[in-house]
């Protein structure tokens, strides 16, 4: 089969000692301590097979590049990856993805051949404290396909048939081709799905919403409290085109740099709310450390910041504006439980997310994508096939 591959030196930073775990599995617990001179390539591997009578065999129909997947060939002055996660190399990328199911395993009930899917690609391990707790996202020991294990950048993947979220009842409302770009969006979503319903749970119809960052997590955030009965939706993201994005897919306001300097937006926001501010903060900056100082001038009395963007350097917190303010704040990270919901929205009509997709490339032309994923401009570059 066809497939994008990042291959990379296995070469542990002096000082930096792997455990026999990662050394027998040829992975990394924190990439950035061990991968360096990471590259892309495509090339031909042999196909994939079930390894499991719980498995499916998924041609895959589209697949993002994500930001996380771009970073994996980023790196610092001495050739290390920058990306501080579990990660093995070589490895098929790719972890926003859908397809076809071809094949069901023996013990599979509930799929058949011809369905369309969405994949989690969170494998929990099952054995954690974290998983113990129900807090699967949380799992301490879980894989990650398009990060330990192969992902979705390739012509099939197999998958757990637990991890194959059925697509089915988008066919109504979505032709084939966008059911399995909508398949694509829904990992990114799911994760906000979860923050904002699952982990957080803050937010009530008639809000005001303030969301930092308009990147995939940003506008599915936009058009899911939009869809939760949000009262006013203000968006900011330095980039003039996906402010366009967010105000297109349901927000009321949106400045760009172009218009506005961060500094100013405080005073903006208490405009546009009558002084009072907003009730909830969706940081999806990538760079919290960076606007919380920001984010907690917006908040009404007693408002609160969602934290979904990860990345970016540290900042100074400051306790005093938080707690005398009664401001409170929610980290959240992964999106297992959040595809059916977020299926279902855009099934109802409620949600749409495919316009945030600015860009379908062929996997035969898979590298091109990925360079296209690097302009700031593009919400979601995808790998599509007919």
């Amino acid at each position: 089969m066809r497939a994008l591959v990042v291959t990379g030196d296995w070469q542990p930073r002096p000082g930096y000692v792997p455990d026999e775990e990662e050394i027998a599995g040829r992975w990394a617990r924190n990439a950035s301590q061990v991968w360096r001179h990471p590259k892309w390539a495509a090339v031909t591997l042999p196909d994939p097979v079930l390894r499991s009578a719980t498995d499916v065999l998924v041609r895959v129909r589209a697949s993002g590049v994500a930001v996380s997947t771009l970073r994996m060939t980023a790196t610092d002055g001495d050739g290390y990856v920058t990306l501080p996660y579990r990660m093995a190399l070589p490895l098929v990328p790719g972890h926003e993805f859908a397809g076809e199911v071809i094949e069901v395993g023996s013990a599979v009930s509930g799929l058949r051949a011809g369905d369309a899917v969405a994949v989690e690609t969170l494998r929990p391990c099952g054995r954690c404290p974290a998983c113990g707790r129900g807090r699967v996202n949380a799992c301490l020991d879980g894989q990650f396909a398009g990060f330990d294990i192969d992902g979705g950048l390739a012509e099939y993947a197999v998958v757990p048939s637990v991890h194959a979220r059925s697509l089915e009842a988008l066919r109504e409302r979505f032709d084939d081709d966008s059911v399995f770009q909508v398949g694509a969006l829904c990992e990114p979503a799911a994760i906000v799905y979860n923050g904002l319903f699952e982990v957080d749970r803050h937010l009530r119809p008639g809000m005001r919403v303030g969301v930092l960052g308009c990147g995939p997590l940003g506008l599915a955030a936009v058009a899911l409290v939009r869809a939760a009965g949000a009262a006013q939706v203000l968006a900011f993201d330095p980039v003039p085109d996906r402010v366009d994005l967010a105000e297109r897919l349901g927000a009321d306001r949106g400045w760009s740099e172009r218009e506005l300097e961060p500094s100013a937006l405080p005073s903006v926001v208490q405009d546009e709310t009558a002084g009072r501010g907003v009730d909830v903060v969706v940081d999806a900056s990538g760079a919290p450390g960076e606007v919380l100082s920001v984010a907690q001038q917006l908040l009404a009395i007693g408002g609160h910041v969602v934290h979904l963007g990860v990345g970016g350097p540290p900042g100074a917190f400051r306790p005093m504006a938080t707690m005398g303010r009664a401001v409170t704040h929610t980290f959240s990270m992964g999106h297992i439980g959040g595809f059916d919901p977020v299926i279902a929205l855009h099934a109802a009509g409620r949600i749409d997310l495919t316009p945030m997709v600015g860009g379908r490339w062929a996997l035969q032309e898979g590298l091109a994508a990925v360079e296209h994923a690097t302009d700031k401009r593009v919400a979601k570059t995808l790998v599509v096939q007919a």
